[in-house]
């Protein structure tokens, strides 16, 4: 009998595979659709052993060779900090063919590269398989599962101590400073910006610009807002090296147990405050409605969530100073915002960073955080003694 032929596409995505020291020979890809910028496969060998095969979107990371130091430099500092005995807990990097952590596949056949629009918006490929681009790969950290929302409080605290616990290993990172991956990824203010240009340039079309009308009076309403963490950061807040991407789904939890072991997802990590990732947790942890709620009406802070959030990010994150401290709530305040009109200038120019679903989904997530934002201005007063 005749053994079965793979796909082509599949067959180039093996290919890539065994340019990486996983062992035995790369027999089974299966896409993971969850992500939203990189392609990415779990690649299992004939012995049984599994990695995570990653395609870095080059639309979105501009210097994958740049991101890939990071990356080194991060994973093998937390090696040394956490020790041989504990692989479970953090992300390995398996190497190349070259020696290197990554590879560069230049490859006419599989067409000119996957675009940001390609990757995280509509256009991107159905069969989702190619070789062209540039190639990692981590084990495949087995008996874990991932969360896209908390279920429960105790939850939500797991996976903010291992945010604040990942912050902690890494503030003693030698020097120099992690590479600027996203140049100015949270500086709102430069948010606000490319909002501007978008309005400026009528690029939303009339149809989605009258959709979107109550939406841009709420930013222009709340704009005061979008320089405060700039401002404490001139007087004298440290910059500390931060994930920059806090949500539930970037966190292994232990099928067996529960535990959360590992923060993944590093290619956002670099120099920042430690409120942007505690703003983000907030901004992604603190409520019970989904991100993709069609009805903002039931969107508000949880004040139990809210509460084993901080519990949790302040376990973790011993190192902080009382001045960090108190920005923490601005930056649940701040990143909300940010947020909402990052989701709003997408569904202005047309869906093309963000995945979308539905035509207004991109507008329907700017409205959830609008309505967060409202209800963490409303709550302010409580969350800071939350916190302090």
């Amino acid at each position: 009998m005749t053994a079965k032929r793979r796909p082509p596409e599949q067959e180039r995505v093996l290919r890539t595979a065994a340019r990486f020291q996983l062992d035995g020979e790369s027999t089974a890809a299966v896409e993971l659709k969850s992500g939203h910028i990189n392609d990415s496969y779990v690649i299992t060998s004939r012995d049984g052993r599994r990695g995570l095969l990653q395609r870095i979107n080059e639309r979105v990371f501009a210097n994958p060779r740049r991101l890939m130091e990071n990356v080194e430099r991060i994973t093998r500092h937390l090696a040394e900090r956490l020790g041989p005995g504990n692989r479970r807990r953090r992300l390995t990097l398996i190497p190349a063919d070259t020696g290197r952590s990554f590879i560069e596949i230049k490859d006419a056949s599989a067409g000119s590269g996957r675009s940001k629009s390609a990757s995280a918006g509509s256009g991107r490929k159905k069969d989702g398989y190619g070789a062209d681009g540039w190639w990692r790969m981590y084990e495949f950290i087995e008996d874990t599962t991932t969360r896209v929302a908390a279920s429960s409080a105790d939850q939500v605290f797991r996976a903010a101590r291992a945010f604040g616990r990942f912050q902690g290993m890494l503030a003693d990172l030698p020097p120099p400073p992690l590479f600027e991956t996203i140049p100015r990824f949270h500086d709102t203010v430069s948010r606000f910006e490319a909002l501007d240009r978008v309005l400026a340039a009528k690029a939303a079309g009339a149809v989605r610009g009258k959709q979107a009308q109550a939406e841009v009076q709420a930013a222009a309403t709340h704009r005061g807002l979008a320089d405060r963490l700039i401002e404490a950061a001139a007087r004298g807040l440290p910059r500390r090296t931060v994930h920059n991407d806090c949500k539930i789904s970037n966190v292994l939890f232990d099928r067996q147990n529960g535990e959360a072991l590992c923060v993944v997802d590093l290619d956002t990590a670099m120099p920042g405050l430690a409120a942007f990732d505690f703003g983000d947790m907030a901004r992604s942890m603190a409520h019970r409605t989904d991100e993709d709620a069609r009805d903002p009406e039931t969107v508000e802070v949880d004040l139990e969530l809210f509460g084993a959030l901080a519990s949790g990010y302040l376990d973790g994150a011993r190192f902080l100073t009382p001045d960090e401290r108190r920005s923490l709530v601005d930056g649940a305040l701040v990143l909300t915002l940010e947020q909402a009109v990052r989701f709003l200038t997408d569904y202005l120019e047309g869906d093309v960073y963000f995945r979308v679903e539905r035509p207004e989904q991109n507008l329907e997530r700017c409205r959830v955080q609008f309505a967060l934002l409202e209800s963490l201005l409303d709550r302010e007063a409580d969350l800071r003694r939350i916190v302090a």
